[in-house]
């Protein structure tokens, strides 16, 4: 249904011509009476924000790379992605509601206006706090809407972009947002940077579309059923974006109604995420992700952005078994229930490797260790390649109290080129780690082509009752001796009692990580974020038993979250045990992989 064309009045004209002489002074200003509400409403207490969408620098990250392969880059992406400085290329960007003013007084463009709150039947779900802001899109052409059954809460017209402008500034009136399709030239300077690659997106299914509204403004949740960018212009835009899985819980009007794909409310345990745009900003989101969109001042009273839609053609690979491949063929269903059994169906992430050890429900106490795998003669090369890791430790070491080896080895269960051996090395004084490490590197691969890698935790102590309560648990649940003395057998058991081993520096952690930026570090913390999400969430219920199985640990604690953490979770395991690098590409694996950490360390951060 075509906008109507809105019936003119003694007052929209002098309106209009207000508008058009404060733009040639310079001096656009919204009406006095709302000044006050040139701040869009809090939503803090409605919406669990928990981290920034991931975002990448044009000029720094991608433009040097051309469009190709930025263009591979989106065909691959399948989560919300800002580009910072993607459309400064754009003429566009010189455009001012001043500037449109001088150039396109008359332009005919299409503006969504309030209609009286006293009779829109929606008024009753909006709060007091969003009146005469919040610009609800409804489907005019509906029969209800047409007969007068359904009185919508907003009503598309056509107006001169002046008159638009001053029906945004609320001169009289309850509001309104200018919504309208570009005109041919004006399309035509929305052109270059990342945009040159949106044909990766797929087939263009909306044109550009000019969005101007005062600061303050809100459009509330909703989703799209294509892919979208918006591209900031001038002002900022700051929307909160929730994973398609979450859709089930925003209230949705049913699909027959006239606010079809509108929520009713925020829904309570899902994660949102937040994308905050500034001006030559582009951010790029896939259909079915509910976004809630706010205006924001940057020094003037407008926000303008230009948005395009775009419907992905079914893909065709070469390879379509590629581990990347099955990745993004996972993150389209990612939001089924099934979706941590799925990784291990596709073949992404092997069934529990290591195993979870039972706890007493009484005294909270891990149950001892059997250690019979350790000296089975499957687990020979593995306890071969332990001990001789072993030996050149000793050989650079004094005054040791002791050398352990923990995990999988340890259990016997440890899987050629996937687990790594694990020691705990308990010295008197500082050892050289560094010059160790690089011996084992050096030695190990040489020696055993089955041990993928290793891990050494050097600690320091005087005696054993020094040592933290951390490590004590680890030596008395986890290990068996190689060298000195025998600690996991000696141990009490109060040792064997379950206590956070990385809650207490899990912040530093991250922080530690992402300074150092390399694929190394990022996969580390990733691990560390999984585990101290299992203790987290998991570990205080005392039917949980103990383990640091990646794919175990995130089970659990997505099982036990009082919010929806399993999406995150599961997309953890996979890089951890892939790379980011491999499954998201070059382009992207930082900033996807770095937005990814954030969003954990969020979830655990607010206990």
């Amino acid at each position: 249904m075509a906008p109507s064309i809105a019936r003119v009045t003694l007052a929209d004209v002098v309106d209009e011509a207000r508008v058009v002489l404060g733009a040639r002074m310079g001096r656009l200003r919204p009406a006095s009476r709302v000044k006050r509400a040139l701040e869009p409403p809090d939503v803090s207490e409605k919406a669990l924000v928990v981290g920034r969408v991931a975002e990448i620098t044009w000029t720094r990250d991608v433009a040097l790379r051309g469009v190709d392969d930025v263009r591979e880059a989106l065909r691959d992406l399948r989560d919300p992605l800002i580009v910072r400085g993607g459309a400064d290329a754009w003429k566009a960007r010189s455009w001012t509601a001043e500037s449109l003013v001088h150039e396109r007084a008359s332009w005919m463009c299409e503006t969504r206006v309030l209609m009286d709150t006293e009779t829109c039947e929606t008024c009753v779900l909006a709060d007091a706090g969003t009146s005469g802001r919040e610009f609800t899109y409804v489907e005019e052409s509906h029969g209800a809407v047409k007969s007068g059954v359904f009185k919508p809460p907003t009503e598309t017209v056509r107006v001169p972009f002046a008159r638009a402008l001053a029906k945004v500034l609320r001169y009289r009136g309850s509001g309104a947002y200018v919504q309208a399709t570009l005109s041919d030239d004006m399309a035509r300077e929305c052109e270059g940077g990342v945009s040159e690659a949106f044909d990766a997106l797929g087939n263009v299914s909306q044109g550009k579309r000019l969005w101007l509204s005062l600061v303050g403004s809100v459009t509330p949740l909703h989703f799209d059923a294509s892919w979208s960018t918006l591209v900031q212009i001038s002002g900022k835009k700051r929307m909160i974006l929730y994973q398609p899985f979450a859709l089930a819980s925003l209230d949705l009007y049913p699909d027959w109604h006239p606010l079809r794909r509108r929520g009713r409310r925020f829904p309570g345990k899902q994660l949102a995420w937040e994308a905050v745009v500034e001006p030559g900003d582009v951010l790029i989101f896939p259909p079915r992700f509910a976004h809630y969109t706010e205006s924001l001042s940057d020094g003037d009273y407008f926000s303008v952005s230009v948005t395009q839609r775009f419907r992905r053609h079914r893909e065709n690979r070469e390879n379509p078994n590629n581990v990347a491949e099955k990745f993004r063929r996972w993150l389209n269903h990612r939001d089924r229930p099934n979706s941590f059994a799925r990784l291990v169906s596709t073949g992404l992430v092997d069934a529990h490797i290591d195993d979870v050890l039972s706890r007493d429900a009484l005294t909270g106490e891990i149950e001892p260790m059997d250690t019979s795998g350790w000296e089975n003669p499957k687990n020979a090369v593995w306890r071969l390649a332990a001990k001789e890791c072993a030996a050149i430790v000793r050989q650079s070491a004094k005054d040791l109290i002791g050398i352990y080896c923990r995990g999988s080895v340890a259990r016997g269960t440890a899987r050629s080129k996937i687990s790594d051996v694990d020691l705990i090395v308990i010295s008197r004084c500082k050892l050289r780690e560094d010059s160790i490490r690089d011996q084992i590197q050096e030695f190990l691969p040489l020696r055993f082509s089955d041990v993928r890698k290793f891990d050494i935790r050097f600690e320091y102590a005087s005696s054993e009752n020094e040592l933290s309560d951390a490590v004590r648990f680890i030596l008395a649940t986890q290990c068996v001796t190689l060298y000195g003395e025998h600690l996991p057998k000696t141990l009490p058991n109060s040792a064997r009692i379950p206590v956070h081993q990385l809650l207490h520096s899990i912040s530093e952690d991250v922080s530690a990580a992402l300074d150092n930026g390399s694929e190394r570090a990022i996969i580390w913390v990733l691990k560390r974020l999984i585990r101290a999400s299992f203790e987290a969430y998991a570990l205080p219920h005392v039917s949980v038993g103990y383990t640091r199985d990646l794919l175990a640990c995130a089970e659990q604690a997505a099982l036990f979250a009082d919010i929806d953490m399993r999406s995150d979770l599961a997309t953890a395991v996979v890089l951890c045990i892939h790379s980011p690098r491999v499954l998201y590409g070059e382009v992207l694996w930082k900033a996807l992989a770095e937005a990814l950490v954030r969003r954990l360390e969020a979830c655990i951060k607010r206990l």
